[in-house]
């Protein structure tokens, strides 16, 4: 129980009031949660096997809400009724100066008895927009005290009678049955970090209309459009018939040589193909070392309407370790669209065949595989020939000169950063976090973080092959509609609402961008984005590519990829604990006018113990 006055004093005195409120609305509501007529089977190991929570709305009444209350939604995964009667829900309450708890008891003489694959609506506070809620099962808004959701970070807890939230308690041992972090929450179930905050328009609900839950806060909830049910919705068991589509790996287990340098990942979807759906991909864990043995992977497969199978990669180290077959586990998430769920094959394994057999050389010595490592490490794809011979036959051309080779590979390194490839892709993605999102816990200096660049970057690049017939179109495609996802995303529309004037949008992103804007291009930008000649994407678009603020961040830019690129971490990352050696290497740059050369820039992250260290384990 929380030790907030406030929610003390609902947990205690205000319980007799709401489960008085809440009596006649059970009494309604149990002659609607009646027996299903089949068995439900619940799906999963890794969470709650009966109650879970389905759904949380946090931003109710505000303007340019879909509905007028907040509002939790509670959903019988298991085969069997359920008497909620005395159990808890806690909540984490939007107040100020700093969030509350609170714990409400659900009471009822008659029971609250919920049949399989039926939802319960719980109304809490909320405003004058919006529409309203359809019948709530309990209306909680009826309480005197104001009963309204955190909507930046929170957490929702469903308890057993008798129970209390304490900490970040693990699941079935402390009478907690299930709970969702969103947000920028710091209690969450599993080990993937919490779901995304509600948005105005969009609530965070469980995959399988209820019925997935494998215990992480982030790969069981997905944004969507609320979808409020009540006792009065259609019961949907978890054992009822199959959903229109299913996404599976087409697998369980992927085999891979290191020295393939790739490994192709098919994933299918099945039944009714109709309308479009997407899924994402993501890494989970594994024997293999995301900076040594393959480079990490995060993004989302579109499959268009009839698409039966797509493809991701995972490209592969081939390095001179000799060590056992290593494992990446893979799962698939946040299935979207077309009625599709993530099916039973919904995890798999890839398995790495490691090709060394004692001790080697290190292979980053070797003109080849250093130029191929570039184009996964900065490019995140596979050489084309021509370029793989290109850049080996720019250091090979020195022959046996030591001095060359060593200009040479600086050279070829540095080239890759200032690609047209990389400039329009990783500089691009840098910047729009650089202009738009302000500094948060874990994303300091509105850098973006390692895994969040490496998932965007390869979105903004996915298929394209620099001086390839048809790449230009092909990345201006990628990036609209990047773009057009980007302005979607909770943190930034939290940080831009949707209730800004043209005028107040465009400035507040100046503002972030540091004023890089002249009178002109700024009066520009509101004048198109009020007349609709411009979207909020576009006019983000033209902030991140302006030209005075691409060239104040081209040095912090290029000393941030020498960590995300080289080392494949952040810069304040273990071995590092802040941003110490970033900054020295930043000053260093600047002193000399950017000319990395002069500064010495590349030379050291390519001969450090720490880079050399992924291709190969150093000889006593």
């Amino acid at each position: 129980m929380s030790n907030s006055p406030r929610a003390a004093k609902i947990s205690r005195s205000k319980c007799r009031k709401v489960a008085a409120c809440a009596l006649a609305i059970v009494a309604f509501a149990l002659c609607l949660f009646t027996a299903s007529p089949r068995a439900a089977r619940a799906q999963g190991a890794g969470g709650s096997q009966s109650l879970v929570i389905s759904q949380v709305y946090t931003r109710g009444g505000e303007a340019g809400a879909a509905f007028q209350n907040d509002f939790v939604e509670i959903f019988n995964r298991s085969n069997s009724s359920v008497d909620m009667n005395n159990w808890g829900l806690h909540l984490t309450l939007g107040s100020s100066p700093a969030p509350s708890t609170v714990l409400i008891r659900f009471v009822s003489s008659r029971g609250i008895v919920i049949e399989p694959g039926r939802y319960l609506l719980i109304k809490l506070s909320g405003g004058a927009n919006g529409q309203p809620l359809p019948f709530a099962d309990f209306d909680l808004s009826v309480i005197p005290v104001p009963l309204n959701l955190n909507s930046a970070a929170g957490t929702v807890g469903l308890l057993l009678p008798n129970s209390s939230f304490q900490g970040c308690p693990t699941l079935q041992t402390t009478g907690v049955v299930d709970y969702v972090g969103y947000g920028g929450a710091t209690c969450f179930e599993g080990v993937d970090g919490p779901a995304p905050a509600p948005a105005l328009t969009e609530a965070i609900l469980r995959d399988g209309g209820g019925c997935s839950d494998v215990g992480s806060s982030a790969l069981d909830f997905h944004l969507a459009a609320p979808q409020p049910r009540n006792g009065q919705s259609a019961a949907a068991p978890c054992d009822a018939t199959p959903a229109p589509s299913f996404f599976n790996f087409a697998a369980p287990q992927f085999d891979a040589a290191e020295s393939q340098g790739r490994a192709e990942i098919l994933v299918t979807r099945t039944g009714d193909t109709s309308e479009a759906a997407t899924v994402e991909y993501l890494i989970t864990g594994g024997t293999a070392f995301g900076r040594s043995d393959y480079t990490s992977v995060w993004g989302t497969l579109r499959f268009a309407p009839g698409e039966t199978v797509k493809s991701f990669e995972i490209l592969l180290t081939d390095d001179a370790t000799q060590e056992p077959n290593e494992t990446i586990e893979m799962l698939l998430t946040h299935p979207t669209g077309g009625g599709a769920v993530v099916g039973l094959r919904g995890a798999a394994t890839l398995v790495i065949h490691d090709n060394d057999f004692g001790p080697a050389p290190n292979p980053i010595d070797e003109s080849g595989f250093y130029a191929r490592q570039h184009y996964h490490d900065f490019l995140n794809r596979e050489p084309d020939a021509s370029g793989l011979a290109f850049w080996t036959e720019n250091v090979e051309m020195c022959g046996a000169d030591a001095v060359c080779r060593e200009v040479k590979r600086i050279d070829t390194s540095a080239a890759f950063f200032l690609s047209i490839e990389f400039q329009r892709t990783g500089f691009l993605v840098y910047r729009l976090y650089r202009a738009s999102l302000p500094p948060v816990q874990g994303r300091t200096r509105s850098l973006p973080r390692y895994l969040e660049f490496i998932r965007d970057t390869q979105e903004v690049g996915r298929g394209v092959i620099v001086r390839e017939v048809g790449w230009e179109q092909k990345l201006e495609d990628n990036t609209v509609a990047f773009l057009d996802e980007f302005v979607k995303r909770p943190e930034f529309s939290a940080a831009y609402p949707a209730a800004l004037t043209p005028a107040e949008y465009v400035d507040k992103l100046n503002a972030q961008a540091g004023g890089v804007l002249s009178q002109s291009e700024r009066d520009a930008l509101v004048a198109e984005l009020t007349a609709g000649l411009k979207t909020r994407a576009g006019v983000l678009r033209n902030v991140a590519e302006n030209a005075e603020f691409s060239r104040r961040e081209l040095n912090p830019a290029f000393v941030l990829m020498q960590y995300f690129g080289y080392l494949r971490r952040a810069p304040n990352d273990a071995p590092d604990t802040d941003f110490t050696g970033y900054d020295f290497w930043l000053q260093k740059l600047n002193e000399f006018g950017g000319d990395f050369k002069r500064a010495e820039m590349v030379k050291p992250f390519i001969t450090s113990d720490e880079y050399r260290a992924r291709f190969a384990t150093p000889v006593p």
